[in-house]
């Protein structure tokens, strides 16, 4: 898929990212994302994304099948560099943790019966030398591409609740380099679950996020139905040393550990696994 030239208020048109409603706006990039050779002006990942979306709230796909095929329409898009350059340009709306910087490209409800839904593609600006901090994701999917730089990123599964504010863990992938060649850094609520991520390098990074909000009814997630936090990502803190089953007890931080983090390579913490370059 290319993303070819088009008139600003096209290009907004064309990020809608679910098949959403057309927006207009005089400011955005002057590329439209297009299909294969003959394929209509919006190409087919938008729809598909949004027969997927609303297949997942419906439960007629599951999160792992929904986050297989984002990740696979994400790994087909091809960046022209003006657009890049344009969104590097804009840089972020909420300057985040340690300046992990995100600007929500789009944003849709979605039906959910009694609970609140929504799919958002999210774009992420991490600088040099700067870490995402560690974080686990209550009731979310996210499918992650690196656009440009390279991540350094650790993966975790949650095992299980320990008491309120600790939960045990164990990592599962060590990918310290991620670019654009992938593989895209995706989760769902019961799939590598738990990440941190960072800049490596000497140079920025922009990544594109696809995020689904609210899946799940609240009983089906890990931490069940008792739990009153809304859908959203979490601090934590997974330094501590394993035990000999490999797990690591990972209690919830604030704003300030979650800073301290964020200004520390991930280098500087040991990681149980091997470093590898591809998909664990």
């Amino acid at each position: 898929m290319k993303l070819s030239r088009i008139d600003r208020r096209d290009f907004i048109e064309s990020m809608l990212l679910v098949g959403l409603t057309a927006c207009a706006g005089p400011r955005a990039a002057q590329r439209a994302l297009r299909g294969s050779p003959g394929a209509r002006a919006v190409g087919p990942l938008f729809d598909e994304l949004a027969v997927l979306s609303g297949d997942l709230i419906g439960d007629r796909i599951t999160a792992r099948g929904f986050a297989r095929r984002a990740d696979a329409r994400l790994m087909e898009l091809e960046l022209e560099a003006d657009v890049l350059a344009d969104w590097e340009r804009q840089g972020p709306v909420d300057p985040g943790i340690g300046h992990n910087g995100t600007r929500i490209l789009h944003s849709r409800d979605l039906p959910a019966g009694d609970r609140a839904g929504a799919i958002k593609a999210i774009l992420f600006y991490t600088p040099p030398g700067v870490s995402n901090p560690p974080h686990e994701h209550h009731n979310l999917i996210s499918v992650k591409r690196v656009l440009k730089g390279r991540y350094h990123v650790r993966q975790y599964e949650r095992v299980r609740r320990i008491e309120p504010g600790v939960i045990a863990i164990r990592q599962v992938s060590e990918l310290v380099e991620v670019g654009l060649d992938g593989p895209c850094v995706d989760m769902t609520d019961d799939r590598r679950n738990v990440h941190w991520f960072g800049a490596v390098g000497g140079e920025p990074v922009l990544a594109l996020n696809i995020v689904v909000v609210g899946p799940l009814a609240p009983a089906d997630t890990f931490h069940g139905a008792q739990e009153t936090r809304a859908p959203g990502q979490y601090y934590l803190d997974p330094t501590a040393s394993p035990g000999g089953d490999g797990l690591i007890l990972a209690p919830s931080v604030g704003r300030e550990r979650a800073a301290e983090l964020a200004g520390l390579p991930l280098a500087a913490f040991p990681s149980r696994l091997a470093p590898r370059e591809d998909r664990a």
